[in-house]
């Protein structure tokens, strides 16, 4: 919507450039500047690289309060009493993107990657490997996605539905999505992808708001003129609220601990009914890791922490049944990330192009930064 206001307005100021011209100035001049001033309009797109610049100021936030201390002993997962208050993985890397604990190379991919792997989890996608390209030692980068039936639009936060839909508009009239189709309507249509992946990130925003994570304050803007102010300017600005700053704090000490020593109370030596209850917590651990750019480590220490063989404890549908050590063992970042992730390389990659497009037309990388 606003991208068309912009070009409703472009389109406006060109009629009230170009008509004057036609009329009133000789021919010659006036074709000559008319087609100077389209060109540069179409080389330039100034109503696409204004609404990419005011939508990526929406999401501007700044911290204006500091957490209590937290207890170090965080060894369970921070939630709340009433279960819509509970903080999915996008919004859990979108306060850990704000108070700067997540790695910058994981700054464009891991709220997707962390909403796909909890997706899975939950049983509304299932991936599905088949053979394709890659070292043998790794995992096949020839992925599935299917998408499952939905009991009801409330089992989804509205962030979740956008990344649903996103996964759709890549696979068409089907039910599935191969990584390489969804690679291959990015690269096609990288506008279209970007316009996806903001409307994912302003919808995680909106739903962090509604649980009073974010919030706005009104600052007045002061001008002064030789000493004396002259005028008053109100302003809105996010930020993130006392709440927000507290819960982000617990999340920082809980992925401190899940790093060092996860601590998971189901874990049972032998197969049983305590095994599923520990393989869901197992799971849920290391999508809350992937969220904030850290589930290399967190798999690490938890597969150091305790003895399990994953393609014992999920099925061959479940992203981290072919968890092995070989996985984390090479890394060629920092953060271990990228090779943990090395069987989504497409889809990463594929929403890394998406993420950062917007960079490409208004050339402000700060903007996208959250801060």
């Amino acid at each position: 919507m606003l991208y068309l206001l912009f070009l409703l307005a472009e389109l406006i100021l060109l009629l009230a450039i170009c008509l004057p011209l036609a009329f009133f100035a000789p021919l010659g001049v006036a074709l000559v500047l008319i087609v100077v001033l389209l060109a540069a309009v179409i080389f330039l797109h100034p109503a696409k690289r204004l609404s990419l610049y005011y939508k990526a100021r929406r999401r501007r936030v700044e911290r204006r309060f500091r957490p209590r201390p937290v207890p170090d002993g965080i060894t369970l997962r921070p939630t709340s009493p009433n279960a819509a208050a509970n903080l999915t993985p996008a919004e859990v890397f979108r306060l850990m993107e704000l108070t700067g604990a997540v790695p910058k190379d994981r700054l464009p991919v891991a709220d997707f990657t962390a909403t796909l792997l909890d997706l899975n989890r939950r049983g509304i996608l299932s991936m599905h490997m088949s053979e394709g390209e890659g070292a043998d030692f790794l995992p096949s980068d020839g992925i599935r996605i299917v998408i499952g039936q939905i009991n009801g639009k409330k089992a989804l936060a509205p962030h979740e539905m956008q990344f649903l839909h996103l996964l759709r508009r890549a696979g068409g009239p089907a039910s599935s999505v191969q990584l390489s189709a969804f690679a291959e309507f990015v690269n096609r249509s990288p506008s279209a992808a970007h316009r996806e992946t903001d409307a994912f990130r302003l919808a995680v925003d909106k739903s962090l708001r509604q649980k009073k994570c974010l919030g706005y304050i009104k600052e007045h803007k002061k001008r002064t003129k030789n000493g004396v102010v002259t005028t008053s300017i109100p302003r809105r600005i996010c930020i993130i609220t006392r709440y927000g700053e507290q819960l982000a704090a617990m999340w920082r000490t809980y992925y401190k601990n899940i790093c060092a020593h996860p601590f998971i109370d189901s874990y049972q030596p032998k197969p049983g009914a305590a095994q599923k209850r520990f393989a869901d917590e197992a799971e849920q651990l290391l999508v809350d890791a992937a969220a904030c750019g850290c589930c290399a480590r967190a798999a690490e220490a938890l597969m150091r922490e305790y003895l399990f063989e994953p393609m014992e404890l999920w099925p061959q549908t479940k992203y981290f049944s072919s968890l092995t050590e070989t996985r984390y063992a090479f890394a060629d970042s920092d953060s271990g990330e990228t090779y943990f992730f090395m069987p989504l390389r497409r889809f990463e990659t594929a929403i890394q192009t998406a993420v950062l497009h917007g960079i490409s037309v208004i050339g402000d990388r700060r903007l996208f930064q959250g801060l």
